[in-house]
């Protein structure tokens, strides 16, 4: 039947019937044998793409760690000074050491420092240092400056300050004060 239908075309229709034919069988190998593999092969090219990209960029991660490695040291430094990674039982021997260290480069005279347990301020263990000490106005100033760059972030809780002489000019003075430093506690 199939025969007898393509013997009733003439030759100008057989040709165009051969040819549709034709059209459609190679869209159909294109449609489904063809692009399947090029979109399979364009996925490789931008996973490729992707993963050379992120090979580059694992440089540049391990840098930004680095710094930021960094950072967290400084802000940590910053926070607790030297203390920072100091064990619980030496802690009380670091800050006089520190302190004195200060008094001595600073002309002021350490005259007394008796450490106390603080309270527990939230998640932070309080160290206390009731510390006296005596000098002239600017050098105690320094003083007080510098403790802040050596020991980090300490907190002046008490402050005391009396003329130890009766003199008009740069007189020298007694100061009285608590300095509060604050920890997480060991766990």
């Amino acid at each position: 039947m199939f025969n007898e239908l393509i013997n009733k075309l003439d030759a100008r229709q057989q040709l165009l019937l051969a040819g549709g034919t034709l059209a459609l069988l190679i869209a159909a190998l294109f449609m489904y044998v063809l692009l399947p593999q090029i979109k399979t092969y364009r996925q490789g090219l931008e996973t490729l793409e992707i993963l050379e990209g992120v090979a580059s960029q694992g440089e540049a991660v391990s840098e930004q760690l680095a710094k930021l490695t960094a950072e967290v040291g400084g802000l940590d430094r910053q926070l607790y000074g030297d203390m920072a990674n100091l064990p619980e039982e030496q802690l009380e021997s670091f800050v006089i050491g520190r302190l004195q260290a200060i008094s001595w480069r600073n002309a002021v005279e350490l005259v007394s420092i008796e450490p106390a347990t603080g309270e527990t301020v939230q998640v932070f263990q309080e160290s206390l240092f009731r510390v006296e000490l005596a000098g002239s106005y600017f050098d105690l100033y320094e003083w007080l400056r510098e403790i802040n760059d050596e020991l980090g972030f300490v907190v002046i809780k008490e402050y005391e300050m009396l003329p130890i002489e009766d003199v008009a000019d740069n007189p020298n003075l007694s100061v009285n004060l608590t300095i509060a430093s604050y920890r997480l506690p060991s766990s």
